[in-house]
């Protein structure tokens, strides 16, 4: 059964190895950017796990029979517009549908906050296919493309 936990049912490091295990294939891409990405996951975990009521309430860990298979995070701070953060799932997991429940959450909490809009970036790289199509099933439209540190990223939006 699919379960969603808060920060708190886990020590430090969870996120940046989910991350890391995650994400592990785009390094046959970009292998020189992955000790900046470790770096930067490295952080997202530290600034998630010493803030747990600000960062760390924007969290959660997708879980079967309470073992972590994902994570994923939003930021509200933008109000009316909600903003996607991580969405991640482990490559066992992956392309059985838990991502894409993970942003079904999300814009759910949305719209119990009675936001209007929901916003989320991706790659505009092959590595990242599959998540575009994820946004365009959950009803997001294409707005735009943008220049990233590594590559171009598609912006996605989803009005609620």
């Amino acid at each position: 059964m699919i379960t969603y936990k808060e920060i708190d049912f886990f020590k430090k490091g969870i996120i940046e190895n989910l991350l890391k295990n995650s994400y592990k294939d785009l390094f046959r891409y970009f292998p020189d950017e992955k000790r900046r990405l470790y770096d930067q996951w490295k952080r997202e975990d530290k600034d998630s796990f010493n803030n747990p009521d600000t960062i760390g309430r924007h969290v959660l860990f997708t879980c079967i029979n309470d073992n972590p298979i994902g994570y994923f995070s939003w930021d509200d701070r933008q109000y009316p517009l909600g903003i996607v953060g991580q969405n991640c799932i482990l490559p066992d997991y992956q392309g059985q549908g838990y991502g894409k429940k993970q942003i079904e959450y999300i814009i759910e909490l949305f719209q119990c906050d009675k936001f209007n809009e929901v916003k989320a970036i991706t790659g505009d790289h092959e590595y990242f296919i599959t998540a575009q199509k994820m946004y365009l099933s959950c009803g997001f439209k294409q707005k735009r493309k943008i220049q990233g540190d590594l590559f171009k990223l598609v912006e996605f939006s989803k009005r609620i």
